[in-house]
């Protein structure tokens, strides 16, 4: 299992020019639409609906406003998609 990388939001900027490259906000849509930085919004509670499309990227960045949620997520990630690199946004969008 690769371990979580824990990144800043201008290493999570270099990170999105690499090809095969994803950012999952996974705050909730009224979040997303009030303030989106980019990537694909994915609440929290539809994850496990989610994961196969999310199977295809190289490494995936999980986001949210401060960082807690997407923390917990992460590990899910790690799990559930093991070919994957998981990038955690340690201080959130915000």
């Amino acid at each position: 299992m690769k371990q979580i990388l824990e990144i800043s939001k201008t290493e999570m900027e270099e990170l999105l020019k690499k090809e095969n490259a994803l950012l999952v906000d996974i705050r909730d849509p009224w979040e997303f639409k009030d303030f989106n930085m980019g990537g694909i919004n994915i609440p929290s509670h539809e994850i496990n609906e989610h994961l196969e499309k999310l199977q295809k990227y190289e490494l995936a960045i999980i986001a949210c406003s401060n960082g807690t949620r997407s923390y917990i997520v992460s590990r899910l990630f790690q799990k559930k998609l093991p070919d994957t690199q998981i990038y955690h946004l340690t201080e959130g969008i915000f």
